[in-house]
């Protein structure tokens, strides 16, 4: 009976280690271990200031109004901003080819032409980016564009306007039909107001386009803001595709160089701008204009880079620039100190060249305004006339605007209202002692 027990016991000793054996190899053959998620790295947040739309961007800058043979004009920006407000709600058919070498005296006939406003743009907007603003009802939209848009009510019936755009670069002209337009409404808000307005004057000049001044003195206030830098850190993880990789290396007191081996950002402390290059992205070939003004503003907005009121300015696209000009309640900023643009240059992939400031104008110091007056545009083009330095015929705007300087002991920015004009593409600053100063 011992024995018989103890064959027993190993019988079953032997079953449940054989049990065993089969249920170890069976969990190391289906054994998978348990791996931590490889987690994405946290979205940085990059957005330095808001976004934009392209009619926060692309705005007029002065018009002109010809009525009863009384020529009145605006840069207040309320009363531009009025103007395209109400065209929004036309709907603008027929856009045709009238002239594809208008020249400047037929330009000039009509801009002044009775009962006509005028709109002026800094520099060609394409159709289909205006298309955004004033929406045309057709498929085909032409890759041209305009410097000028103009409406004569003295051409219209109950319900229809004629609209002009009008090149002074390319030398073209568009016309359209406004359709759906509620004239008691452009009559009361855009026709009626313009007696309220400064009253201009018409610099002809032979074979040249005419300048379109403001006849009286100007009331004019010099603000004093300061001066608010922006970390350039945010700039440096906005522009750059791998922060983590990017090198700081000072360059001399005044400069600081950021790369990570491929891209640049160049950093003039004094000056509070950068300069962010890509040489992989260069390319020689032109761009389309309206796809260069979609993709820079896509490029600015995806890092919230309108710190302050920046507007189209400039476009070239043989060498793919665009350029966005700091404005001032309604007037554009310009300086010897530092940048004032927003200068783009398009690559492939995406940017190559991008320029900038990196200050805003933080606060204003309303107990540090000056109120003074400056003189004429009227007065200001015939001085410009006289001088023997300058050709008259070259200059192509004459515009009221603010000249900025730093004062970097008390980090502020002053902005003096100042005339400039534009000749071979520069604005250059207007400084007479014929009229006791600027």
């Amino acid at each position: 009976m011992g024995l018989r027990y103890v064959e027993q016991t190993k019988s079953v000793i032997l079953t449940l280690l054989v049990f065993l054996s089969i249920t170890l190899t069976f969990t190391i053959w289906t054994y998978t271990p348990t791996y931590e998620t490889n987690q994405q790295p946290p979205v940085v947040n990059i957005s330095i200031a808001e976004q934009k739309r392209i009619n926060d961007v692309i705005k007029p800058y002065k018009m002109i109004v010809n009525q009863e043979n009384k020529l009145t004009g605006s840069m207040v920006q309320f009363d531009l901003d009025l103007v395209v407000s109400i065209m929004k709600d036309w709907e603008l058919r027929e856009l045709k080819l009238e002239n594809n070498n208008l020249d400047n005296d037929n330009l000039n006939k009509l801009m002044t032409t009775d009962n006509g406003i005028t709109l002026f743009f800094q520099d060609n907007v394409p159709f289909s980016v205006y298309d955004r603003i004033l929406p045309f009802s057709i498929t085909d939209i032409p890759e041209s564009s305009f410097d000028r848009l103009i409406v004569n009510w003295g051409q219209s019936d109950s319900e229809n306007l004629k609209i002009y755009f009008a090149s002074s670069k390319t030398n073209t002209l568009y016309s359209a039909i406004a359709e759906n337009v509620d004239m008691e409404i452009f009559k009361q808000k855009v026709v009626s107001p313009n007696v309220n307005f400064s009253e201009y004057v018409e610099v002809k000049r032979e074979g040249k386009l005419s300048l379109f001044l403001i006849e009286d003195d100007v009331e004019s206030i010099r603000y004093t803001y300061y001066l608010k830098e922006i970390d350039i850190n945010r700039f440096r993880d906005a522009l750059f595709n791998d922060p983590n990789l990017v090198r700081q290396s000072p360059v001399g007191a005044n400069h600081a160089q950021y790369s990570d081996g491929t891209a640049l950002m160049d950093v003039n402390l004094l000056e509070h701008t950068l300069s962010f290059v890509n040489p992989s992205s260069e390319i020689f070939t032109p761009a389309i204009p309206s796809k260069l003004v979609f993709d820079s503003l896509d490029f600015v907005n995806e890092h919230g880079g309108w710190t302050d009121d920046f507007r189209f300015a400039g476009i070239n696209p043989i060498n793919q620039q665009i350029d966005y000009q700091l404005f001032l309640l309604g007037y554009p900023v310009f300086s010897g100190d530092t940048s004032t643009k927003i200068t783009a240059y398009w690559g492939s992939p995406g940017i190559y060249n991008y320029l900038r400031p990196y200050y805003t104008l933080d606060l204003s110091l309303p107990f540090d305004t000056v109120i003074s007056n400056l003189a004429s545009g009227e007065k200001v083009s015939r001085a410009l006339n006289r001088m023997k330095e300058i050709d008259f015929n070259n200059i192509d705007e004459i515009t009221l605007g603010y000249y900025l300087t730093r004062d970097n002991e008390q980090r502020l920015l002053i902005l003096e209202p100042t005339w400039f004009y534009l000749s071979n593409n520069i604005w250059t600053r207007f400084v007479s002692d014929d009229l006791g100063g600027e």
